[in-house]
Protein backbone atom coordinates (compact mmCIF):
# COMPACT_ATOMS: atom_id res chain seq x y z
CA UNK A 1 0.00 0.00 0.00
CA UNK A 2 1.16 3.63 -1.12
CA UNK A 3 2.13 5.50 1.49
CA UNK A 4 2.30 2.89 4.32
CA UNK A 5 5.28 3.14 6.70
CA UNK A 6 6.81 0.15 8.68
CA UNK A 7 6.25 -0.23 12.06
CA UNK A 8 9.40 1.41 13.92
CA UNK A 9 10.27 -0.52 16.89
CA UNK A 10 11.77 2.44 18.73
CA UNK A 11 13.67 5.70 18.61
CA UNK A 12 16.59 6.67 20.87
CA UNK A 13 17.81 10.07 21.09
CA UNK A 14 21.04 10.36 20.11
CA UNK A 15 22.62 11.87 23.14
CA UNK A 16 20.37 10.09 25.48
CA UNK A 17 22.67 6.91 25.73
CA UNK A 18 26.04 5.83 24.40
CA UNK A 19 25.51 2.13 25.36
CA UNK A 20 22.37 2.27 23.59
CA UNK A 21 24.11 4.08 20.62
CA UNK A 22 27.05 1.52 21.32
CA UNK A 23 24.91 -1.95 20.91
CA UNK A 24 22.68 -0.37 17.97
CA UNK A 25 26.06 0.14 16.27
CA UNK A 26 27.19 -3.59 17.30
CA UNK A 27 24.27 -5.13 14.68
CA UNK A 28 26.37 -4.18 12.23
CA UNK A 29 28.59 -7.48 11.68
CA UNK A 30 31.87 -6.58 10.37
CA UNK A 31 35.56 -8.45 9.38
CA UNK A 32 37.97 -7.83 11.92
CA UNK A 33 41.58 -6.95 10.93
CA UNK A 34 45.24 -6.25 12.86
CA UNK A 35 46.65 -2.80 11.76
CA UNK A 36 50.71 -3.21 11.76
CA UNK A 37 53.22 -1.01 11.61
CA UNK A 38 56.85 -0.01 12.91
CA UNK A 39 57.76 1.87 16.05
CA UNK A 40 60.49 4.29 15.68
CA UNK A 41 62.76 2.09 16.82
CA UNK A 42 61.67 -0.53 14.18
CA UNK A 43 60.04 -2.97 16.37
CA UNK A 44 56.70 -4.33 14.89
CA UNK A 45 53.42 -3.01 16.40
CA UNK A 46 49.76 -4.09 16.00
CA UNK A 47 46.53 -3.47 17.14
CA UNK A 48 42.62 -5.26 16.19
CA UNK A 49 40.54 -2.68 14.04
CA UNK A 50 37.10 -3.47 12.83
CA UNK A 51 36.63 -0.26 11.64
CA UNK A 52 38.10 -1.05 8.59
CA UNK A 53 36.42 0.41 4.94
CA UNK A 54 37.26 0.42 1.03
CA UNK A 55 37.45 4.10 0.12
CA UNK A 56 38.63 4.15 -3.63
CA UNK A 57 39.49 1.81 -6.41
CA UNK A 58 41.16 4.67 -8.31
CA UNK A 59 43.37 5.51 -6.67
CA UNK A 60 43.02 2.70 -4.02
CA UNK A 61 42.02 3.89 -0.36
CA UNK A 62 41.24 2.32 2.26
CA UNK A 63 40.92 4.12 5.71
CA UNK A 64 40.32 2.59 9.57
CA UNK A 65 39.89 4.54 12.65
CA UNK A 66 42.01 4.80 15.31
CA UNK A 67 40.74 5.69 19.51
CA UNK A 68 42.13 8.96 20.86
CA UNK A 69 42.15 6.93 23.93
CA UNK A 70 43.83 4.01 21.97
CA UNK A 71 47.26 2.67 23.93
CA UNK A 72 48.73 2.81 20.77
CA UNK A 73 47.58 6.02 19.39
CA UNK A 74 51.18 7.40 19.93
CA UNK A 75 52.24 4.45 17.77
CA UNK A 76 49.98 4.62 15.06
CA UNK A 77 49.35 8.56 15.42
CA UNK A 78 53.00 8.75 13.92
CA UNK A 79 53.11 6.21 11.05
CA UNK A 80 53.80 6.84 7.10
CA UNK A 81 53.22 3.16 6.10
CA UNK A 82 51.08 0.44 7.51
CA UNK A 83 49.46 -2.56 6.54
CA UNK A 84 45.86 -3.99 7.39
CA UNK A 85 45.75 -8.05 7.79
CA UNK A 86 42.18 -9.19 7.23
CA UNK A 87 42.16 -12.03 9.92
CA UNK A 88 40.16 -15.41 9.19
CA UNK A 89 37.71 -17.33 11.12
CA UNK A 90 40.16 -19.53 12.23
CA UNK A 91 42.85 -16.64 13.76
CA UNK A 92 40.77 -15.36 16.68
CA UNK A 93 43.08 -15.69 18.97
CA UNK A 94 45.53 -13.17 17.35
CA UNK A 95 42.45 -10.85 17.02
CA UNK A 96 42.12 -10.88 21.24
CA UNK A 97 45.97 -10.77 21.28
CA UNK A 98 46.30 -7.47 18.90
CA UNK A 99 43.08 -5.91 21.23
CA UNK A 100 44.98 -6.50 24.75
CA UNK A 101 47.56 -3.89 26.03
CA UNK A 102 50.36 -6.61 25.83
CA UNK A 103 53.65 -4.79 24.91
CA UNK A 104 55.58 -7.49 22.69
CA UNK A 105 52.23 -8.88 20.69
CA UNK A 106 54.29 -10.15 17.60
CA UNK A 107 56.22 -12.54 19.76
CA UNK A 108 55.06 -16.12 19.12
CA UNK A 109 53.34 -15.07 15.86
CA UNK A 110 54.00 -16.12 11.73
CA UNK A 111 55.21 -12.67 10.11
CA UNK A 112 57.05 -11.60 7.46
CA UNK A 113 58.40 -8.25 6.27
CA UNK A 114 56.50 -6.53 3.72
CA UNK A 115 57.12 -2.57 2.12
CA UNK A 116 59.84 -1.44 4.55
CA UNK A 117 59.77 -3.94 6.67
CA UNK A 118 55.96 -3.63 8.50
CA UNK A 119 54.64 -6.84 9.48
CA UNK A 120 52.44 -8.81 7.68
CA UNK A 121 50.60 -11.55 9.55
CA UNK A 122 51.06 -14.55 7.21
CA UNK A 123 47.75 -16.58 7.31
CA UNK A 124 45.47 -13.79 6.65
CA UNK A 125 43.20 -13.52 4.14
CA UNK A 126 44.21 -10.81 2.63
CA UNK A 127 46.63 -8.12 3.43
CA UNK A 128 47.24 -4.46 1.89
CA UNK A 129 50.35 -2.28 2.09
CA UNK A 130 49.60 1.12 2.16
CA UNK A 131 51.30 4.51 2.74
CA UNK A 132 49.23 6.63 4.55
CA UNK A 133 47.68 9.82 2.60
CA UNK A 134 46.25 11.93 5.10
CA UNK A 135 44.28 12.15 8.52
CA UNK A 136 40.56 13.45 9.43
CA UNK A 137 39.37 14.27 12.75
CA UNK A 138 36.41 11.93 13.83
CA UNK A 139 35.11 12.75 17.12
CA UNK A 140 36.65 10.36 19.66
CA UNK A 141 38.66 8.56 16.78
CA UNK A 142 41.15 9.66 14.02
CA UNK A 143 40.70 8.42 10.31
CA UNK A 144 43.72 6.83 8.60
CA UNK A 145 43.47 7.46 4.94
CA UNK A 146 45.88 5.13 2.95
CA UNK A 147 47.09 4.25 -0.29
CA UNK A 148 47.07 0.42 -1.37
CA UNK A 149 50.43 0.02 -2.84
CA UNK A 150 50.49 -3.77 -2.46
CA UNK A 151 48.38 -6.41 -1.47
CA UNK A 152 47.66 -10.31 -1.58
CA UNK A 153 44.71 -12.37 -1.03
CA UNK A 154 43.59 -16.39 -0.33
CA UNK A 155 40.45 -17.73 -0.18
CA UNK A 156 39.12 -18.42 3.25
CA UNK A 157 36.53 -17.75 5.94
CA UNK A 158 36.71 -14.38 7.17
CA UNK A 159 36.42 -13.56 11.11
CA UNK A 160 33.31 -11.81 11.88
CA UNK A 161 32.42 -9.08 14.76
CA UNK A 162 28.98 -8.90 15.81
CA UNK A 163 26.52 -7.86 18.71
CA UNK A 164 30.21 -7.55 20.46
CA UNK A 165 31.25 -10.96 19.87
CA UNK A 166 33.58 -12.60 17.59
CA UNK A 167 31.64 -14.87 15.51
Amino acid sequence: MRGHSPKVESRIVLNQDRLKFRQALSQYATGVTVVSALKTDGSPAGLTVNSFTSVSLDPPLILWCLGLDSSAFDIFSNIDRFAVNVLTADQMDLAILFASNRKDKFTGVAWQPGIGGIPLIKGSLATFECRLETTYPGGDHIILLGRVEYYSVKEGKPLLFHNSRFQ
